[in-house]
């Protein structure tokens, strides 16, 4: 019995041990709400960056950059219940919507996003 334990113990210990060297190794950040990662998005030289905070996915920042110089050309960001948008660098964001009920269709989030994204920045 105490050999049955200790093997169980030992199994229970290498896949803590696993999962620890994963996250560390920033393989568990995107299911963790702390990493970035690309949507779709078609303009030269940019990329729409989106990343999650916490709220079961309703607190988010997406941001439109500029590869070369990673600035920030248009932002939108939600915070689990209202909507702020700013567009341009070093600008202060605002009010977009009193709701972020317009970016949580089921499978539309991301193409949502870049829509928004794209009517703030005039295209």
């Amino acid at each position: 019995m105490a050999t049955a334990l200790a093997a169980r113990s030992f199994r229970g210990a290498r896949a803590l041990a696993a999962v620890v060297i994963a996250c560390g190794a920033g393989w568990c950040a995107a299911g963790g709400g702390a990493g970035s990662y690309t949507l779709d998005w078609h303009g030269a030289g940019e990329v729409l960056e989106y990343r999650s905070c916490g709220c079961a996915d309703s607190c988010w920042v997406a941001s439109v950059k500029r590869l070369a110089t990673r600035q920030t050309l248009a932002q939108l960001r939600c915070d689990c219940e209202k909507a702020y948008a700013r567009v341009g660098a070093n600008v202060s964001e605002t009010p977009y919507a009193d709701s972020c009920s317009a970016f949580e269709r089921p499978g539309d989030k991301p193409q949502a996003i870049r829509q928004a994204l794209e009517a703030l920045l005039g295209r």
